[in-house]
Order: structure tokens, then C-alpha cells, then sequence
């Protein structure tokens, strides 16, 4: 899920009020217009006494977003690889991953090259990650054989089509709730691509044995 503040508008000689979205790529407003501004045609960012200042090929655009107009600077300045948002860091090495399905191209190549172990099978235990491709409730049966795979701090990724009838968001959040899972987290894939990540609560993990 991208962050969303309430904010004014400044662009093209009006004020507007709506809510601003800012995602992995772009911010969205939505308002008394609908506009969307990718980072790629920004060619100047300033962040100026909780104001966001964006030159753009369109004009000049400011969001009034208050302390957070600094913040949301450095992210348009320097987003994060899709890969770090899903959770590879440094220690990207000693993570165990699995993949159900077929990933998309980008995404799996991602994958190969953060340096984790991905196993060949989607079978065994201890896994941090398992990344599940989906487009259909169909896909999503074995859901509670993924739970019982990942370590107790790990999680599921799902990654589904945004819109798809045959499988919507709601779905997708029902089937993770429904065996006590945890939706904490949304990462925007690619145009047509969005994930949610499943945890176990942390009220559901086995307290480790000391000893």
C-alpha cells in the first residue's frame, strides 16, 4: 500500500483539494481532478516549509503535505528496487526462498540475482519467503500447506493481476485472513501486477524453547 495524506494542490493557477498517493513510481491525486505524476517526468524536486515542490514538464505542481513534504522528497529523489521493498536487504544471502508458479520475468530475475537461496521445488520447511503466482482462487488452495512451510517470521507473497475478475484484492486478503494470517504489507509489482505479503501474528508464534 502506497501512503495517502490529504493535502492541497497548487497547479496551473487553481487550488485543489484532495488526497494525495504516493506510490513506488508516481503520485496519484485524487480530488476535484485526477491526475497522476510519474517520477520520470519530474526533472526537479525541493521540499520547502511542508510544501513539495515539483517542476514537471506539465508545470510547476506543489503538495502541501506538512513534515512529511521532506519525506516523500528523498523517496521520489531515491525509490527503493522493488526487491528491497519486498524485503531483500543486505542479508538478502542467507534468506531461503521458494516460488509457486510462474513469476513474472522481471520479478524472477530479481529474485536470482539478490544472492537468496531459491530451491527448485516449493517443498520443505524454514523458508523466509515463498513467493506464490496467482490469477485465480484456484491458486490460492494450498495457501495453509505455504503456512506451515515458512519460518515463524517469515511470509507469503502473493502476487496476483490488479483488476482481475477472477481473483479480486478482497479475495486475496479472505484467503489469508480466514487461516489467521496477517496481510502487513503491499508492493505495486508493475503496471499490471500488485503482492501482498502474509505473516503469521506474532500472538500465533511458538515462544522458542531457551535452553
Amino acid at each position: 500500500m502506497g501512503q495517502d495524506l490529504k493535502t492541497s494542490l497548487r497547479f496551473d493557477g487553481r487550488i485543489l483539494e484532495g488526497v494525495a498517493l504516493l506510490e513506488s513510481d508516481s503520485i496519484i491525486f485524487r480530488g476535484e481532478v485526477s491526475l497522476t505524476v510519474k517520477f520520470s517526468e519530474v526533472f526537479k524536486i525541493e521540499a520547502n516549509g511542508g510544501w513539495l515542490d515539483l517542476q514537471t514538464g506539465r508545470g510547476l505542481m506543489l503538495f502541501e503535505l506538512g513534515p512529511k513534504a521532506e519525506v516523500w522528497a528523498e523517496k521520489i529523489k531515491n525509490p527503493k528496487a522493488l526487491i528491497a521493498k519486498l524485503g531483500f536487504d543486505a542479508n538478502a544471502a542467507e534468506k531461503k526462498v521458494a516460488v509457486v508458479g510462474k513469476l513474472d520475468a522481471d520479478l524472477r530475475a530479481d529474485l536470482d540475482a539478490s544472492g537468496a537461496t531459491i530451491a527448485k521445488s516449493a517443498r520443505g520447511k524454514d523458508f523466509d519467503m515463498i513467493f506464490v503466482a496467482a490469477s485465480s482462487k484456484r491458486d490460492l488452495e494450498k495457501l495453509a500447506s505455504y503456512r506451515e512451510m515458512i519460518k515463524e517470521e517469515g511470509g507469503i507473497w502473493i502476487v496476483y493481476p490488479k483488476g482481475n475478475a477472477d481473483l479480486t484484492e478482497r479475495e486475496v486478503l479472505t484467503a489469508g485472513r480466514t487461516l489467521q494470517l496477517t496481510d502487513n504489507k503491499q508492493v505495486k509489482v508493475s503496471e499490471t501486477l500488485t503482492s501482498v505479503r502474509f505473516v503469521i501474528p506474532v500472538a500465533l508464534r511458538k515462544k522458542k524453547k531457551s535452553g
